[in-house]
C-alpha cells in the first residue's frame, strides 16, 4: 500500500488576485442612484398631476398683479411650479370658478404643487451639499 499523497504547497498559488469594486458597492450606488433619480421623478409626477388636476377643477391661477398679501403669498405659490405655471396659465382659459368647492380645491391645488417643487428644490440643494435629509 502507499501512502497517500499531500497536496502540493505551491506559494505563487497562494497569492490573491487584485481585487474589483465589490458587488455590494455596486449595489449601494445603484441603489442610491435609483433612490435620487425616483425621488425626482415622483415630485415631478405629483407636482404634474397637482397642477392638471387643480386646472382642470378650475381652479384661481394667480397673478402678478396682487391686490394683498394673501394674493401675493398665492402667487409665489403658483410660481414655485416653474414651468408648470405656464400650463396651468393656458389651461385658465375659461377662467377660475372659485364659487364651487371644486375650484377652491382646484386652487388649494395648484398652492400645494408649487410649495412642493420648492420643498423638493430645497431638498436636492441640501444633498449635492452633503447634507442628508
Amino acid at each position: 500500500m502507499t501512502a497517500p499523497i499531500a497536496p502540493r504547497q505551491d506559494s505563487a498559488r497562494e497569492t490573491t488576485a487584485p481585487e474589483t469594486p465589490s458587488q455590494d458597492s455596486r449595489r449601494e450606488t445603484m441603489a442610491y442612484v435609483i433612490g435620487v433619480w425616483g425621488r425626482a421623478a415622483m415630485c415631478f409626477l405629483t407636482v404634474g398631476t397637482l397642477v392638471i388636476l387643480g386646472a382642470g377643477m378650475r381652479g384661481n391661477v394667480f397673478s402678478s398683479a396682487a391686490n394683498d398679501a394673501f394674493d401675493w403669498l398665492g402667487y409665489l405659490a403658483d410660481l414655485g411650479t416653474g414651468t408648470f405655471y405656464l400650463v396651468a396659465r393656458s389651461l385658465e382659459t375659461g377662467g377660475p370658478d372659485v364659487s364651487h368647492a371644486g375650484g377652491d380645491y382646484g386652487t388649494r391645488f395648484l398652492a400645494t404643487a408649487g410649495v412642493l417643487n420648492l420643498l423638493s428644490a430645497l431638498h436636492a440643494y441640501e444633498a449635492a451639499r452633503g447634507r442628508k435629509a
